[in-house]
């Protein structure tokens, strides 16, 4: 869904995890695009919603404080990342706490592996290089790819994660397991809403596990996305109806970075969902 001015893009990332600008910066951007409201969801992170915060009352942006867990499920023959997205979590909630915690000292562990593969395979990347790409966010492939780009390795970081960083070649290395039931669990019992995130980019099958998470506390689905399909966008909206899971949309955006178009103002959803999503999170029941 879009339009020319208003509405929300529930799903930006920062420089606290794997985005390219801060998360300042990302809330001038939202002002720019003449947003009303912006999520800021890094990866495993709650470290850029002070500052987003601060520069969104300055800017007159409605923040939607959030996160991006990243989750597997076992297909038998592949593991497929899922992510669950966490709106309005309380942010000193210890189990919540504890569990990014885990979560990024795993990415360091990661990191690690994955540059001892790339080392094998004859690519010796700057470790140092990386976490100054970083600035002291989360660590993730994507920092990998700007660093193979930077190497002149590959000329995008499309082509990095093609090459490089997927499933069965030479610098992939998997994420530590985490299922999406826990990751819905642990959101809840921070007083947060779960809305599962680009559910295009997944198999299709994965639909059939829907009324699974909804029963777990699952509250939403994200309806329009940047690599969605009008009509993968039309059978989701009519999913989440069918389900009563709040429709949600958003960007995704990382950027700006060379090779990928502006993000920023192209998906958009109506006041409407953003006040559907916060009555979940405002619902006592809602919470375990």
């Amino acid at each position: 869904m879009t339009a020319e001015r208003g509405g929300a893009d529930l799903h930006t990332h920062t420089t606290a995890s794997d985005g390219t600008v801060t998360p300042r910066e990302r809330i001038r951007m939202a002002r720019e695009a003449e947003l009303e409201f912006v999520g800021i969801t890094d990866h495993d992170t709650l470290a850029g919603l002070p500052a987003a915060r601060e520069a969104a009352r300055e800017a007159g942006v409605v923040l939607v404080p959030g996160v991006e867990l990243s989750t597997d499920v076992d297909l038998g023959s592949r593991r497929v990342g899922v992510h669950i997205l966490g709106y309005w979590v309380d942010e000193a909630a210890e189990p919540l706490v504890q569990l990014l915690a885990r979560r990024r000292a795993s990415r360091e562990q990661r990191l690690a592996r994955m540059l001892q593969r790339l080392a094998e395979a004859g690519i010796v990347l700057d470790e140092e290089r990386i976490r100054a790409m970083a600035q002291g966010g989360a660590i993730g492939r994507p920092h990998v790819a700007r660093a193979l780009v930077e190497a002149g390795v590959v000329a995008t970081v499309a082509e990095a994660f093609e090459r490089y960083l997927t499933p069965g070649k030479p610098g992939y290395v998997p994420r530590a397991p985490l299922a999406p039931e826990e990751a819905i669990a642990a959101i809840r019992a921070a007083g947060g809403v779960p809305v599962l995130a680009h559910p295009g980019l997944l198999p299709s099958r994965l639909q059939g596990l829907w009324p699974a998470w909804k029963r777990m506390g699952l509250a939403g689905v994200e309806v329009y996305h940047s690599k969605h399909s009008p009509g993968q966008a039309a059978d989701f909206l009519a999913r989440a109806r069918e389900l009563d899971l709040v429709p949600t949309g958003g960007s995704d955006c990382h950027g700006p970075q060379p090779g990928q178009p502006a993000l920023m103002g192209r998906v958009r959803v109506p006041r409407e969902w953003v006040e559907r999503l916060a009555a979940r999170a405002a619902d006592p029941e809602h919470t375990l």
